[in-house]
């Protein structure tokens, strides 16, 4: 077993952070299992790290996640966060951890057929199939989650706020993001949800009468290198048709693709696994291009923009802190290589 470190955190906690996995059935659905990923408050901060395994045999500690804290009390916003294209639940880990420590619960699951394992095994389904399953996947999370049914811990259960709830996603997770807001694929859109949140958003499959129908304030945050979801053909027409109150929207210059996942930190954990072949290690460095460093930030602080910036959104559309969140986005809007649009 090789055992790595992810290193220092994207900054400096204000709460302690938790994390536990559990896994949900779905009954209606041929009995689909869902892997999910919880990180949230934590009541206290010398738990042992949480691990997450990449491959059979290579893992690595957390930033700052401690396996199985108990959660701290207090109502917390929540955020579902989705995957992208081939991704994993805890593909953002360093994001999900940084934002549990600022106060929120955050929760991500696994999309059987669109995850990692499923395109290496050829297992993969196809897009619409995905679609429809991804929608469904958050709707059936949501329902978990403000249902506190098992096999949700019941304090974690009892510290979400029921009333601030945000869907989040990278690529074609925003794709679920979006899609779950405003109802797509058969399935209604969700009465709870109060904010989307889209980095690096794949878009092109969602109509215009898709993307109108999102009411809720909105956060878009664009890569001007990104070569998978470019901003022409991906930004551009959410950008003019998204009508909720407040909507941002976070161009990062030079960044790619990739910027808010943690491939970089997969790239970075290669070089100091041996026997880890050559093929997948240049595949993480190639993947991680234009996210290690972009505008003159190294990775970790590209990702720390993104979360300062997704926290001040939400600050303001939640109602967390107003003040604070426009304070941010002026200081946000006062940085090199960033250019921060709101309405």
């Amino acid at each position: 077993m090789t055992q790595l470190l992810a290193g220092s955190p994207l900054e400096p906690a204000h709460f302690p952070v938790g994390r536990r996995t559990i896994t949900v059935v779905d009954h209606q659905r041929n009995d689909r299992r869902l892997a999910i990923d919880l990180w949230y408050p934590a009541a206290v901060g010398d738990a042992e790290r949480s691990v997450y395994e990449l491959f059979p045999g290579v893992s690595f500690a957390a930033a700052t996640a401690q396996h199985e804290a108990p959660a701290r009390s207090g109502k917390y916003p929540l955020i579902l966060f989705s995957h992208g294209r081939t991704g994993m639940r805890f593909s953002y880990a360093m994001a999900c951890e940084a934002f549990a420590a600022r106060g929120a619960i955050v929760v991500s699951s696994d999309h059987p057929g669109d995850a990692l394992a499923d395109w290496l095994l050829g297992t993969h389904t196809d897009d619409r199939t995905n679609e429809v399953d991804r929608v469904a996947d958050a709707h059936l999370v949501l329902h978990l989650l403000l249902g506190g049914a098992d096999p949700l811990p019941v304090d974690l259960a009892n510290a979400i706020d029921h009333d601030r709830v945000v869907l989040a996603g990278h690529s074609y997770g925003a794709f679920t993001a979006f899609a779950a807001a405003a109802g797509s694929r058969g399935v209604e859109a969700h009465e709870r949800v109060r904010a989307v949140v889209g980095f690096q958003a794949y878009t092109r499959s969602m109509s215009d009468g898709l993307l109108g129908r999102v009411a809720v304030p909105a956060l878009l945050v664009v890569s001007t290198a990104d070569q998978v979801t470019p901003p022409g053909v991906d930004a551009e027409r959410p950008w003019a048709l998204l009508r909720g109150r407040p909507t941002w929207r976070l161009d990062l210059e030079g960044a790619g693709h990739q910027a808010i996942s943690d491939i970089a930190l997969y790239a970075e954990l290669a070089h100091r696994v041996p026997a880890l072949p050559a093929l997948v290690r240049d595949y993480l460095v190639q993947a991680a291009a234009g996210s290690e460093a972009a505008a003159g930030r190294s990775w970790r602080q590209l990702q720390q923009v993104q979360v300062s910036a997704t926290w001040a959104f939400l600050q303001v559309a939640l109602g967390l802190d107003v003040d604070a969140g426009e304070a941010e986005a002026l200081r946000l809007e006062s940085l090199p290589g960033v250019e921060l649009r709101r309405r």
